[in-house]
């Protein structure tokens, strides 16, 4: 089994964000959570660990509708830029429109797209999809 020594999870909503970290960190897989409440923190925690590769997440999870910088937004800014290594993310979005997972498995790093909420199934699943 694929281990994931740290995830970050972008997430705006508290209650989604502490039962993702919460399903995180009950499987072996997930050692360390670190959780932003939209994309720009997320991104400058990137930027800060980009001159040490081992510090950047083995995987981001992702929502789409989120304030300030949104998960789009964080997609282009991602994909704008050249990290030290390669940093794969899973969507995890209540948007079921087709057009958004089109968009979303169109970035090179989207490594899956899933629907909330999460549950040890899914995060089996999303474990299953990665290794």
């Amino acid at each position: 089994m694929k281990l994931f020594e740290l995830v970050y999870v972008i997430e705006d909503d508290f209650i989604t964000s502490k039962i993702t970290e919460l399903y995180l960190q009950q499987h072996g897989a997930f050692k360390r959570v670190q959780k932003y409440k939209n994309g720009q923190p997320a991104l400058d925690a990137l930027h800060r660990a980009s001159d040490q590769p081992a510090k950047l997440p083995d995987l981001i999870l992702l929502d789409l509708n989120m304030p300030v910088m949104d998960g789009w937004e964080f997609l282009d800014a991602l994909s704008a830029e050249h990290w030290p290594k390669p940093v794969p993310v899973c969507v995890l979005t209540s948007s079921i429109n087709p057009d958004d997972i089109k968009r979303a498995t169109s970035y090179t790093a989207v490594q899956g797209y899933f629907i909330k909420p999460m549950d040890a199934h899914l995060v089996d699943e999303m474990v299953q999809l990665l290794e």
